[in-house]
């Protein structure tokens, strides 16, 4: 009696580590891409506390510098695309979910929450008045 073998495939390893997600991955991208696009910023900005020198290679020469900030700014955007996109995932069905309020509706609501700040805002105000008012009465 012949046994038969199962037919394996072989896996490329290259695939398997592309397609293994790490603990940290995520949080390291996120960060990395915050601190490229803010150093490109500072590079596209002119600050003075990071300016690329005139005598550096290849980055230094003409405009070279201003679009490597760009080329750095636009890689680091893609970053936190990357990194916010997955937990906006989950959230699209239930957008579709939702029944949005009518025209009238939305207005009316709109009204009652701007009176609704007015009002906070003056009371609030008044408070300030009368503290300030006691402290300086107060102090002085």
């Amino acid at each position: 009696m012949a046994i038969k073998q199962k037919s394996t495939e072989q896996k490329s390893k290259l695939i398997e580590v592309l397609t293994t997600e790490y603990k940290w991955e995520n949080l390291l991208l996120g960060i990395l891409a915050t601190l490229s696009g803010a150093l490109a910023l500072m590079i596209i900005s002119g600050n003075s506390l990071l300016q690329i020198n005139a005598d550096f290679p290849i980055l230094g020469q003409g405009n070279n510098g201003l679009i490597f900030a760009w080329v750095l700014f636009a890689i680091s955007l893609f970053g936190l695309i990357l990194v916010i996109y997955p937990f906006f995932l989950p959230a699209l069905p239930e957008l579709k979910k939702i029944t949005w309020p009518t025209l009238p509706k939305f207005i009316d609501h709109g009204v009652r929450v701007v009176i609704f700040l007015f009002i906070l805002t003056g009371i609030i105000l008044i408070f300030n008045i009368l503290i300030a008012r006691l402290l300086v009465g107060w102090i002085l």
